[in-house]
């Protein structure tokens, strides 16, 4: 046999270094011999209870043996046995079951081989491995003083004076203890893997619990009773993480072959839900380590179970999940005495769509196969059957008139606010982050909750109502149409004298460089007018190069310069720096006349950033659009600002009856009505664009048409409050499913044209799009995003060849009223400026969207409430730091722009 060999060959290596005479190295290179010897022997003899890999590397190493050792020391009998091995069949026995003999030999083997180890860790270290190697140089002489003890216990206080059945499960689990410190020392060799660490120290102590045990209960008379290691009452420090890595590498060896092994599985997700939220407020202290010695009871158990044959597991299986369940109770009993307390901070726009989103999340759950996943599903299953009963209910009262809406109104805002707080507490449970909280106390008081509104909707008549199966509203199918402008979709109306007024300052005056500011308030039709004016045949003859860019109140100097230097020079960006680019612009519009149009200014720092670029002379010429008179007046040269007037009342209702009739005429029973609804608009183009899109979808109808025009009555404000006030009845007449795809264009920076297959990839991920049999996602979210457009509250900025729409943006009004419509609905919060006053603890919504100009965009150590699901970054610097949201698993939506 090769071990007997390995002791011959042992004892003949010590008695040469008995002998004296050898040098250092030699003395050294003896030692290291033996080591290897040692190791061979115990893996060699006791091969059959390692796993595959580890067999292979012990192989490997009997080989390098075989090729390395001196002919002259080692017995030739002992080369040819390694040889053989070495050749032979290196398959191995897993369950190998050991006997009582071959255990405790095992681990004296071992014992051995630890010392070995010791020895090397305590000489030269690796300084790349220092840290490592002192967590070793703790570890292991801990583990080394256990096993010796357990082996002693075992061997002979133990054995012997216990019935064989009775030690059954402590045999179990020492030799797992046993096979596991042997796996540990085999990586010290290779790989080293820590969970294996983790494993032996957690094995070590199931031991001492299942012998304390049979101490206390068969040998109470053995004076080890009364030992330190059975009468310490508590645990020692790092079991709970040990015991975690225990249960996590049996849940990932998934147990096919163990009778129910489903339900056991589910019950390891448990004790992982318990060991990763523990210690806290409710479990701590003397309850925690009780908990964590029935816990380790229970893993005890399992071990041996899995070692059984499965058919004789039944019995120990269910005894297995009886003490699990009565851990179920004893810690669901500590959270009953906590109230709950409901949220009010969740985005109260697209309810109904989110019920849906949220009912398609439980469907999922409950056709999963995750054990986690199965853990929920009871409380899973009673939330789908309540809210999708009040979904049904809630979507009818949407299309219906009833004689209980009010009420119903408000028992729907609950019934979202309660999906809310379930989807918070389910993500927490996956997360493990305060699972048992949220497992004990605040699922079951959500369901509870969602009883009661269940048992208040039943209790009111339905009479009018017929409860059909659950349908959502499809949107309109737009088709596409082609253009002749593939730019902008914007319909030019009236202006004409301005328009003109405009052209004759650009091509008259002097020869000099000169500036036209146009002034006017937000949705007065500053662009519109620009953009008329820069599309003229006139001025495309007259001028050599032209340029637009938009300013807007966020801006970054070198993108501006590379947007204009791109225009006029036809040529890419190549990364260049600020001061290179304003130099490269100024040559390229040298000698030329040119025409550069800066829409949108809020500052007058953006003209100095940008004027030096801008070389005198040939009647070149710069239009600035702003809404502020002081702007206009600091960029002025010789012109005078141009105040834009309001559109005419012959203008406002041509554009009001193009807007809403398209190609057809107003019908003349219309003609009166909607005179005085283009009056009520107050010459305000934008004004008259929103009100169309709420006319347009009745448009016939007169009644609507009055309808609206009342509505329009109520504001008495200025004239830019106006244009919000219209965009707020805009928004009222959306239908539910569209408010948070209009809403989430606040995401976006001002002015910005945004990728329609990036717009829809997003509603998608964020749950706003809702399912309709045979329709992909992607086909009805984009009619979503017709609906919007026809609605006249998003604007196409580009079409594709076949027409569809490529890139879309929203009027900066529009755009404002996102923003503090998402505020007031707690649906997103958008941070502009600088990182550093940022405090991320006073929101809890659960979107943000950031736009910094730093350089390098970084909110450092900032904390983000758990509630946070989306998180957006427009900003202008050249990278991102997301180690802000690392902590967020449960977070949909991460983009960075």
């Amino acid at each position: 046999m090769v071990q007997n060999d390995i002791d011959d060959a042992l004892d003949q290596l010590g008695m040469i270094k008995s002998g004296g005479d050898l040098s250092s190295v030699e003395l050294d290179e003896i030692e290291d011999l033996e080591l290897e010897l040692r190791f061979l022997r115990t893996f060699i003899k006791y091969k059959n209870v390692l796993l595959p890999d580890s067999l292979v590397k012990i192989t490997e190493k009997a080989q390098r043996i075989v090729k390395e050792i001196d002919f002259g020391i080692i017995p030739d009998e002992l080369i040819s046995q390694l040889q053989e091995f070495v050749e032979g069949n290196t398959s191995s026995m897993c369950n190998f079951e050991l006997d009582d003999s071959d255990l405790t030999k095992y681990m004296d083997y071992l014992d051995e081989n630890l010392n070995d180890s010791l020895r090397l860790l305590f000489g030269e270290p690796d300084p790349d491995m220092a840290k490592e190697v002192k967590i070793l140089k703790k570890q292991l002489p801990y583990i080394q003083k256990r096993m010796r003890f357990l082996r002693y216990l075992y061997g002979t206080e133990i054995n012997g004076c216990v019935g064989h059945e009775k030690l059954k499960g402590l045999r179990t689990q020492i030799q797992l203890m046993a096979e596991n410190v042997g796996h540990f020392y085999l990586s010290l060799f290779g790989d080293e893997d820590h969970t294996l660490v983790s494993s032996c120290l957690c094995l070590i102590v199931l031991v001492e619990l299942e012998m304390k045990k049979i101490f206390h209960g068969e040998l109470k008379a053995s004076k080890f009773t009364q030992s330190k290691t059975f009468r310490e009452k508590k645990l020692p420090k790092g079991f709970s993480h040990h015991l975690n890595s225990l249960l996590v590498n049996l849940r990932n060896n998934k147990l096919k072959n163990v009778a129910s092994a489903r339900n056991i599985n589910v019950a390891i997700e448990f004790l992982l839900v318990f060991l990763s939220d523990v210690p806290n407020h409710v479990i701590t202290g003397k309850r925690l380590n009780e908990a964590l010695v029935k816990i380790g009871v229970v893993v005890g158990d399992m071990l041996c179970v899995i070692k059984e044959d499965a058919s004789k597991t039944d019995d120990a299986m269910i005894q297995i999940l009886d003490k699990v369940e009565d851990l179920k109770v004893e810690v669901e009993e500590r959270y009953k005495s906590l109230k709950y307390s409901p949220s009010n901070e969740f985005p109260t726009v697209g309810g109904l769509s989110f019920l849906h989103s949220f009912l398609r999340k439980l469907n999922d759950m409950l056709k999963s196969e995750s054990s986690l996943d199965f853990m929920m599903r009871p409380y899973i299953r009673i939330l789908d059957e309540d809210l999708s009963y009040l979904t049904f209910v809630f979507r009818d009262v949407a299309n219906a008139q009833h004689k209980h809406e009010e009420i119903l109104i408000d028992l729907q805002r609950r019934t979202v606010n309660l999906a809310y707080e379930a989807e918070v507490s389910i993500d927490s449970i996956v997360a493990q982050c305060n699972a048992l909280s949220h497992f004990f106390y605040s699922l079951p008081a959500i369901i509870k909750e969602s009883k009661q509104i269940l048992a208040k909707v039943k209790e009111m008549s339905f009479q009018n109502l017929p409860l059909k199966p659950f349908s959502v509203v499809e949107p309109s199918k737009h088709l596409p149409t082609h253009r002749s402008n593939p730019v902008n979709d914007e319909e030019i109306v009236g202006f004409a004298n301005e328009s003109e007024k405009i052209i004759q300052y650009l091509i008259r005056g002097t020869h000099e460089i000169d500036v036209v500011p146009i002034v006017g308030m937000g949705g007065q039709g500053k662009t519109t007018i620009a953009r008329k004016v820069y599309n003229n045949g006139n001025i495309v003859h007259y001028f050599d190069v032209r340029a637009w860019c938009i300013i807007s109140q966020s801006y970054n100097r070198r993108d501006l310069l590379q947007e204009i230097f791109c225009q006029v020079a036809g040529k890419e960006d190549k990364g260049d720096k600020e001061d290179i680019l304003a130099y490269e612009l100024k040559q390229s519009l040298t000698g030329k006349r040119y025409l550069i149009v800066l829409d949108d200014m809020w500052d007058g720092k953006a003209w100095d950033d940008l004027r030096f670029s801008f070389p005198d002379g040939n009647r070149s010429r710069i239009v600035i659009t702003t809404r502020l008179e002081e702007v206009a007046k600091q960029v002025k040269h010789h012109i005078d600002p141009y105040s834009l007037p309001f559109l005419t009342p012959d203008d406002s209702l041509k554009l009001l009856q193009k807007k809403v009739f398209q190609q057809e005429s107003c019908p003349p029973s219309l003609q009166d009505v909607s005179k005085a609804v283009a009056e009520r608009c107050k010459g305000l183009p934008l004004v008259i664009v929103l009100v169309a899109g709420i006319i347009k979808r009745n448009k016939m109808e007169a009644s609507w048409w009055h309808e609206v025009k009342n509505s329009l009555v109520s504001y008495h404000g200025e004239s830019e409050g106006y244009s919000l006030s219209t965009m707020q009845l805009s928004y009222d007449n959306l239908p539910d499913h569209l408010r948070p795809c209009l809403l989430y264009m606040g995401m976006f920076l001002e002015d910005a044209r945004i990728p329609v297959s990036e717009l829809i990839s997003l509603w998608i991920a964020e749950c706003f799009v809702q399912n309709i049999e045979s329709r992909r996602l992607e086909e009805t979210a984009e009619g979503y995003l017709n609906d919007l457009i026809s609605s006249n509250v998003v604007m196409v900025s580009g079409r594709k060849y076949n027409g569809k729409v490529k890139y879309c943006q929203v009027h900066d009004v529009v755009l404002h009223f996102c923003l503090n419509k998402s505020r007031e609905e707690k649906f997103m919060l958008a941070v502009k400026g600088n990182p550093d006053r940022f405090q991320s603890s006073r929101w809890k919504d659960r979107r943000v969207g950031f736009n910094f100009t730093d350089e390098v965009f970084s909110l450092g150590s900032k904390t983000f409430r758990q509630s946070l699901r989306s998180v957006i970054m427009t900003h202008e610097g050249n990278s991102c730091d997301w180690k802000s949201f690392s902590q967020f698993i449960q977070l949909k939506t991460m983009i960075g722009n």
